[in-house]
């Protein structure tokens, strides 16, 4: 009965130990939040590539596209370095 009572008094005394251990210990409390930020940052990281990916391929689009130029040319007046552009002022209510 003796040897019931002391096994399960060691068992006890393990688990106890062994909580201690675990959790008293600074760099094993650090090695789990590590592993877990790391984790964390995993998922971002495989996010962040896929919406690179996205933005890749949209950009390939646009510069694709002969439409982008003439919405340059119309809304924000750009040109090519080897053209010349002409402004004429709009003609006056008396001129119509």
């Amino acid at each position: 009965m003796k040897k019931i009572v002391l096994g399960s008094k060691l068992k006890y005394l393990a688990i106890l130990l062994l909580a201690a251990v675990l959790l008293g210990n600074r760099g094993f409390r650090n090695l789990v939040r590590n592993y877990r930020e790391y984790r964390h940052l995993k998922a971002e990281k495989s996010s962040l590539e896929l919406q690179r990916k996205r933005l890749e391929q949209q950009l390939k689009e646009v510069g694709e596209k002969p439409a982008i130029e003439q919405a340059a040319r119309r809304e924000l007046g750009l040109i090519r370095p080897e053209e010349t552009e002409y402004r004429f002022p709009p003609p006056k209510d008396s001129d119509k």
